[in-house]
């Protein structure tokens, strides 16, 4: 199902701080509106005709606009067609001002962990992080360095408000023929994509830099098993979660 999509936000500085989104279903019109990172308040309106729909559509666009909210996404979504590359390239963005955000707001630490941490029913992106001197002051264990939940940096989630939006309509009365299988795939796959591309770019610093940062993607209520880990990081990396990943079985 294609529906017309705009979404708004307010900033706090350039960071999201509330949103305004709007879908046109055909006869109806679907809005809600909130804080960034929440589902916020939704309403559904049963209109007359495609045409009253549009028009309503319009209006709550135009509404949105005269309430200080800027157009953050517009365009034409077919809800039945998860375009992985699309996600990955809003998580991509939304990562790496998250990750910049939290190193510029700490910047007596070093940051040598990031993740991307979603759950098992495919609804969230958090983006986590932690540092040489947070990781020092928790002892230094390779429980800390390879368990996200652990980490100390948490609070720049809403730059990924954009790919959140994208996400929820699946999780909402909103018609569409994607199955939770399917749902996972996108998003996950979106999520690893992501942080190949941002490692790529260099962010998390140089191949030598790499050796000492864990970049992860987790599912939190999932078996347990990543089989990214190898891909997201360096060799050598990579070898410190291995041999702390072998002593589960001892």
């Amino acid at each position: 199902m294609t529906t017309n999509w705009s979404l708004f936000h307010k900033y706090a500085g350039t960071k999201p701080r509330q949103f305004v989104e709007v879908r046109d279903l055909g006869t109806a019109v679907w809005h809600a509106t909130g804080m960034a990172e929440t589902w916020g308040t939704d309403t559904l309106e049963e209109l007359a005709s495609p045409a009253a729909a549009q028009a309503r559509y319009a209006a709550l666009c135009a509404d949105a606009v005269a309430a200080g909210f800027t157009l953050t996404r517009q365009a034409a979504i077919d809800l039945n067609r998860l375009d992985g590359d699309l996600l990955a390239s809003e998580i991509r963005d939304g990562a790496r001002n998250a990750f910049n955000a939290m190193r510029a707001a700490h910047p007596d630490q070093t940051l040598n962990a990031f993740a991307l941490v979603s759950d098992d029913s495919a609804i969230t992106i958090i983006p986590l992080a932690n540092s040489v001197q947070a990781l020092s002051e928790d002892g230094g264990g390779d429980d800390i360095v390879w368990n996200p939940s652990e980490w100390s940096f948490f609070e720049e989630g809403a730059w990924l408000d954009i790919a959140y939006r994208m996400i929820l309509p699946y999780h909402r009365d909103i018609p569409n023929e994607v199955d939770i299988d399917a749902l996972r795939d996108w998003v996950f796959g979106a999520c690893a994509a992501a942080l190949r591309q941002l490692a790529d770019e260099g962010l998390f610093g140089s191949a030598a830099e790499r050796d000492e940062v864990a970049l992860l993607f987790h599912v939190t209520d999932g078996d347990g098993d990543d089989d990214v880990i190898e891909e997201l990081n360096t060799p050598a990396s990579f070898k410190r979660y291995a041999a702390w990943r072998a002593t589960w079985n001892q």
